[in-house]
């Protein structure tokens, strides 16, 4: 079962990611900081991590580059889903590591599309 850590802070996307993702079969975690994000990613190893970027305590710029700084999490795949679209945002996720960049809203089959196509 692959596992998947969703660091977001918007509880009604929190309910609706976690019913698809427990639907599709995966295991799944969820952090509402970027802290105890951080610090899940590190024990926990999830396969993929599905990051927001406006987030309390620490963004999710600093998480993205904390994460690909650390051996355990430098290979983790890393999904921005993010409402911020202006391509300066979407090229500094890019840079600092990020795999993939969904904009907000997000559809569910496309959402599904990117996870599969990364944990392949």
């Amino acid at each position: 079962m692959k596992r998947i850590l969703l660091i977001e802070d918007n509880k009604n996307i929190i309910k609706v990611i976690s019913l698809l993702l427990k639907q599709e079969g995966f295991e799944l975690k969820v952090e509402e900081d970027g802290v105890s994000g951080v610090e899940t990613a590190l024990e926990w190893e999830p396969d993929l991590i599905l990051l927001d970027l406006k987030l309390p305590k620490m963004n999710g710029f600093i998480v993205c580059e904390t994460l690909r700084d650390n051996e355990k999490t430098e290979n983790t795949k890393i999904i921005i889903i993010s409402a911020k679209a202006e391509e300066e945002d979407i090229q500094r996720a890019y840079n600092l590591g990020a795999d993939d960049y969904l904009i907000k809203p997000l559809e569910p089959k496309e959402l599904l599309e990117v996870i599969n196509k990364h944990l392949k």
